[in-house]
């Protein structure tokens, strides 16, 4: 009853969560247009620290003394989750949030076989013939939204073919980075540290790394800053970037990897409907396709691996970081 409890409990806020992004994704797909990156990653990950570390301290010091037990862990957390956030949003700068979202959640599937094996502790999963069809699927789904995008066919229409080289690049590495980050956060959640205080020291290096890149271009990261500015990216942060971060985090350590993973393939159409409500891109029939064809692999996916799991004794071990 209380696994039960605790898995609807994270489905919730993983729907929470997923709805959370989509406004996220299309809001700073739009501000980072006029705004640098860096300056929303700045305050966006400081605030982070600010705001949960002061309760870390009042009510988890035992899951703060574990965390120093997990010190190497924790260092891989920092780096892979600078690396995807700062990718993640340069790569929002560069296309349509809704393609960009299918292949940053869409990569993390297809990469945890080889990444399970990078990650210690983590068990490599076997998969079925049936899964490893319906993952060559999902990769076409990815396939579809590059070629969407090096085709000019999206809602930004054609852009020069370096600007979406590296857009491509950056949400590839950045989901894959994203994908390490989960699997690690879910073992240091495992060994008895809240979510809460794993955001309060997650993203140091990610303020850290945003502080260096800044400094190679300071004048172009305060171009336009303006206190005005700066207290809507503020506002924004806290409600678009650090309340998600802390609802995932608690829905990830809640509910299994497969029910994350289900929630997280409606993402794409959900920000597509909310771009056609802000009206800043128009509406792409090929960016609809993309993200239809990814929801439906991915959630055919992830019913796939629980089937599986539900089939073959002692498969559910196997499951971890999906």
């Amino acid at each position: 009853m209380m696994t039960s409890n605790r898995e609807t409990t994270g489905f919730l806020l993983s729907v929470v969560f997923v709805c959370l992004a989509a406004g996220r994704d299309v809001y700073f797909g739009a501000l980072f247009q006029r705004v640098d990156p860096l300056t929303v990653a700045l305050t966006a990950f400081t605030l982070c620290t600010l705001v949960f570390l002061p309760v870390a301290l009042a009510t988890d010091r035992g899951g703060l003394a574990r965390l120093r037990r997990h010190a190497r862990t924790l260092a891989w957390i920092n780096a892979t989750s600078a690396i995807a956030w700062l990718s993640f949003f340069h790569a929002l700068r560069m296309g349509e949030p809704a393609l960009v979202q299918v292949i940053f959640f869409g990569i993390g599937p297809l990469s945890v076989t080889w990444i399970d094996r990078l990650v210690p502790g983590a068990a490599p999963a076997a998969r079925t013939l049936g899964e490893r069809r319906l993952h060559a699927g999902l990769l076409a789904s990815l396939l579809v939204a590059v070629a969407v995008m090096l085709g000019g066919w999206s809602g930004l229409g054609a852009q020069p073919l370096g600007r979406v080289l590296a857009g491509v690049a950056l949400t590839v590495g950045g989901g894959i980075a994203i994908s390490v980050s989960t699997l690690l956060s879910r073992k240091v959640n495992d060994g008895g540290v809240r979510p809460a205080t794993l955001i309060a020291v997650r993203f140091p290096g990610a303020v850290m790394l945003a502080a260096a890149l800044a400094a190679l271009s300071p004048a172009r990261v305060a171009h336009d800053l303006t206190p005005a500015v700066l207290g809507l990216v503020a506002a924004a942060s806290l409600l678009l970037i650090v309340l998600p971060n802390y609802v995932n985090q608690v829905g990830i350590a809640l509910a299994s990897p497969l029910t994350v993973r289900a929630v997280l393939a409606v993402g794409p159409v959900l920000v597509f409907l909310l771009q056609l409500l802000e009206g800043r891109l128009p509406s792409s029939p090929f960016t609809l396709a993309a993200c239809v064809l990814y929801a439906v692999f991915a959630l055919a996916s992830a019913a796939a691996r629980r089937h599986a799991i539900r089939t073959v004794p002692g498969a559910l071990a196997t499951a971890a970081g999906r």
